[in-house]
């Protein structure tokens, strides 16, 4: 604690519920969340009663490695750092019955392309001044899940986000229309063979959390406290799996929302 500054210091010590850290570049975001871990831990909340996410894997490690290093390596021993992925996947993977996923298998990006692929076929997507390629196909239908956008709003935002609405209409159909089929497609063919992908992995925990309180109160149980790092990244579906945590979780957040650089990715810092 002597080595933070009196607003970081505050931060790390919050008694509250619920915690929004808004501080600017180069100001110690990660140090305070290092910091917060470290202040839990030595009060007394065991380690696998926290868990820590950020949007890399490296990140995640080095966040934790860093709370094992300024406090008894030992004693943070269960301290779980995570993508939102990878704890989806985790989640998923603990509870299998309790969220239906006994029998499934989740896919890599590049089984992911592979199967687009095959869907596609040899059929070509041209339109004007506009290629889908089997990538485009998932790239579109993933914004518009991780944003909650529908298929008509996302075409127009990542191909014709300046034309007027009278005309932009005509232009987007023909396009909405074949990529429709093909997503169809694509789900068909997830289901038949009991694949989900990284986005089915988000939406599933996130609805089953929301709709289901038995589920919630089941997951809740195993942490006290959550820690997200750069908060301005995550996007809606992201905020979708964090909401339910409000009412049985502390919520610890640390972000800048100068430096929400990623909605080409869905990221929404509001």
């Amino acid at each position: 604690m002597e080595n933070l500054n009196p607003s970081q210091r505050n931060a790390v010590s919050f008694q509250g519920k619920h915690l929004l850290v808004l501080a600017g570049a180069g100001t110690g975001k990660t140090k305070t969340i290092i910091s917060r871990a470290a202040y839990l831990i030595n009060s007394g909340i065991a380690p696998d009663r926290i868990q820590i996410l950020t949007f890399t894997k490296r990140a995640a490690s080095e966040i934790v490695s860093r709370v094992q290093a300024s406090i008894d390596s030992a004693a943070a021993k269960g301290l779980r750092g995570s993508t939102f992925h990878s704890w989806c996947n985790y989640l998923i993977t603990r509870y299998p019955k309790l969220f239906g996923t006994e029998k499934f298998t989740v896919i890599d990006s590049d089984d992911q392309l592979s199967l687009m692929k095959i869907i596609c076929g040899k059929n070509k997507f041209e339109y004007e001044r506009i290629r889908l390629k089997p990538q485009t196909f998932l790239d579109v239908y993933s914004y518009a899940r991780n944003t909650k956008r529908n298929l008509t709003n996302t075409i127009r935002l990542k191909y014709f986000p300046n034309e007027p609405e009278n005309t932009v209409m005509k232009k987007i159909e023909p396009i909405k229309a074949d990529m429709e089929k093909i997503l169809r497609g694509y789900e068909a063919k997830k289901r038949e063979r009991n694949y989900l992908d990284y986005d089915d992995m988000l939406q599933l925990v996130a609805s089953k959390l929301k709709k289901d309180p038995s589920a919630r109160a089941i997951v809740c149980r195993q942490y006290d406290h959550i820690l997200v790092d750069e908060m301005q990244d995550t996007n809606p579906l992201q905020w979708d799996l964090l909401e339910p945590f409000q009412l049985d979780t502390h919520l610890f957040c640390v972000g800048d929302d100068a430096q929400s650089i990623y909605s080409f990715r869905g990221a929404d810092f509001r």
